[in-house]
């Protein structure tokens, strides 16, 4: 299915690479690691990244591009299928539009959809591409491409773990993959950050049937002196592995006054709720961003009612 996509970066000369708003290392991997296969693959191409930032500044920045550069470009867009959450709206603007995404969402916008559900991550769709179209790479696209695969796996902990998931990390390790970097990126923080972690675990509250859930108001990063992706997406799984608890959730408002909901759960797929308001994701870790605070309530009225559908069947 990958023949398609280099059929089509062989035909443009401009290559604009999207992904997700708010990202995360697969995001952010898979877009770099994309750029740099295409450069060190097909000769004579511009190829560009573009999107907003947040505190994964592990590989360097975005570029700056000027709006006309779109109208004769192939767009490709990484690690997310709606248009909706697409990071710089521009790609709208592109000739033809490509979407290579792991999540169980359908696409409104593609021209060519490459989708693949049972794989862990974005990264690992590449690093599949590069194994059996016999691309070439390097140290820097083997680090690229598995800092997304080690963190969209849990570190290998999360149940959609495969057989193809260890392959490809001993693909690229063997080809170089600065793997110390990126445990060091990944689990070194800040003061601030770990005093957070100890707010969470002594203030998050359960549901009648011990759904575990944060609300987060915006005041909160101030507090902390951390940004709402810091709260909002890092710190979820501080109500992760405690027993008696099936299902997390975290709901940050933004600056803007929408709330960023992240879903978690350990056995029992969540991402139709997620899809009931707006979002999507992993079967068993996936979000949606609400309007009002009131919405809250009726995800974790959902969210308590499988609990409550777990525990009854056992």
């Amino acid at each position: 299915m990958y023949k398609t996509v280099l059929q089509k970066i062989e035909q443009y000369d401009n290559i604009i690479i999207h992904r997700h708003i708010q990202p995360d290392l697969d995001a952010l991997g898979s877009q770099f690691g994309l750029k740099a296969l295409i450069e060190k693959n097909f000769k004579g191409k511009s190829v560009y990244i573009v999107g907003d930032m947040n505190d994964f500044t592990l590989f360097g920045d975005m570029d700056t591009i000027d709006d006309k550069l779109f109208h004769d470009a192939l767009i490709i867009v990484l690690d997310v299928a709606g248009k909706g959450r697409v990071s710089d709206n521009r790609f709208m603007l592109g000739k033809e539009k490509i979407v290579i995404d792991h999540h169980q969402n359908d696409t409104d916008f593609a021209d060519i959809f490459i989708s693949d559900p049972s794989q862990i991550a974005t990264c690992q769709m590449l690093t599949q591409m590069v194994l059996e179209e016999n691309l070439k790479i390097d140290e820097d696209i083997a680090t690229y491409l598995f800092s997304g695969l080690v963190t969209d796996s849990g570190r290998f902990m999360y149940a959609q773990t495969t057989y193809e998931t260890f392959a490809a990390a001993a693909f690229l390790t063997k080809n170089g993959a600065r793997i110390q970097n990126i445990y060091d990126a990944i689990y070194v923080e800040d003061y601030s950050s770990k005093k957070l972690k100890g707010y969470f675990i002594n203030n998050f509250k359960r549901t009648e049937n011990n759904v575990a859930y944060m609300k987060n108001s915006a005041s909160l990063k101030n507090q902390y002196n951390v940004s709402t992706f810091t709260i909002s997406r890092g710190m979820v799984n501080q109500m992760a592995g405690i027993k008696g608890i099936p299902i997390w959730a975290n709901f940050t408002e933004t600056d803007d006054g929408e709330i960023q909901c992240e879903l978690r759960s350990k056995k029992v797929p969540i991402v139709d709720i997620a899809k009931k308001y707006g979002g999507g994701g992993h079967a068993l870790a996936c979000g949606c961003t609400l309007d009002t605070w009131d919405e809250i309530d009726l995800v974790l009225k959902d969210l308590d009612a499988l609990a409550e559908r777990i525990q009854n069947n056992g």
